[in-house]
C-alpha cells in the first residue's frame, strides 16, 4: 500500500472537514434612536433604514431575512415612517457582519 498517498488523502479530508465548520455568529447588539429614513418595496417588508442614535451617530441597517420574526408588535414600513415623522424612538437589535449592520428587530421604546 502506498502510505504517502494515504497520508495525503487523510490530510485533504481533514482540511475539508475543518473548513466546513461554520464561523460563530456575530454577537447581537442593541441601539436606541430615531429613524431618519426607511426603504421598503411595499407595505409589509422593510429593506433598510437609517437611525440616528441617542449619542448622534447615523447608522444604516439592512434587514435580516427574518426581520422582526417573533416580536409581539410588528414594525411595518408604515409604522416605522410614523415613528420617523413623530420623532418617536425605536430600539434596534442587530449584528455587525463584517462592517454591514444587519437589523434583527426594531421595536417601540416605552416612554
Amino acid at each position: 500500500m502506498n502510505w504517502r498517498l494515504l497520508w495525503v488523502a487523510c490530510a485533504c479530508v481533514a482540511a475539508v472537514a475543518c473548513s466546513a465548520v461554520a464561523a460563530p455568529a456575530a454577537p447581537t447588539q442593541t441601539v436606541r434612536g430615531v429613524l431618519l429614513d426607511v426603504e421598503s418595496p411595499g407595505i409589509q417588508k422593510v429593506d433598510s433604514f437609517t437611525l440616528r442614535t441617542d449619542d448622534g451617530q447615523e447608522l444604516h441597517f439592512t434587514t435580516a431575512p427574518n426581520f422582526n420574526e417573533g416580536v409581539a408588535h410588528l414594525m411595518t414600513p408604515g409604522h416605522m415612517r410614523q415613528h420617523m415623522a413623530l420623532g418617536d424612538p425605536v430600539e434596534v437589535t442587530y449584528r455587525d457582519d463584517n462592517g454591514s449592520l444587519v437589523a434583527l428587530t426594531a421595536t417601540d421604546v416605552s416612554p
